[in-house]
């Protein structure tokens, strides 16, 4: 008897949850400058190669940006790719502009400035799965102190040739 209500009823929520998403859409916080914020919603992360010191993914990424006075609109802007080189001796997020590639190496838990600021949810939510909510606490110095960052590694902007420059 009790098989024949418990059958139906695993079969029910098995196609339940299969029709559910995995998980609700991760929007990660951006900043808010000179009268705009931004943010970015998380969509997928790809493994393009591992290096000497860390693992390089590609990551699809979809912004949006509003007036600082207003909410956030409802939609994004279609996904573009940007890279991110998790490593705890050269971590950085790599974007393209008009053709060029530049590095911002990262220092998880150390300081950080306004140029970078918006990068560290995404390398905190590619590298470790972690979505914040304050990237810059002292529990995320802590957990990167834990994770085997350093607290002293560069911040700075760099270009490169090609993405996987980054490996060498």
């Amino acid at each position: 008897m009790m098989l024949k209500i418990l059958l139906p009823l695993t079969i029910s929520l098995s196609v339940l949850s299969a029709a559910m998403p995995a998980f609700a859409e991760l929007i990660l916080p951006g900043r808010c400058h000179m009268g705009r914020c931004w943010e970015h919603k998380f969509l997928k992360k790809t493994l393009l190669e591992k290096g000497r010191d860390g693992k390089l993914y590609a990551v699809e990424l979809a912004g949006r940006s509003w007036p600082t006075e207003s909410k956030p609109p409802t939609t994004f802007e279609p996904p573009q790719t940007s890279y991110v080189y998790c490593s705890t001796t050269r971590p950085a997020y790599i974007f393209e502009i008009e053709g060029k590639n530049y590095a911002h190496l990262l220092n998880p838990g150390g300081d950080w400035f306004g140029y970078n600021v918006s990068d560290y949810p995404v390398y905190w939510a590619t590298c470790h799965n972690v979505i914040g909510p304050d990237f810059f606490s002292k529990a995320m110095k802590s957990r990167a102190t834990q994770l085997g960052y350093s607290m002293n590694l560069p911040s700075e902007q760099l270009e490169l040739n090609n993405v996987r420059d980054i490996l060498k």
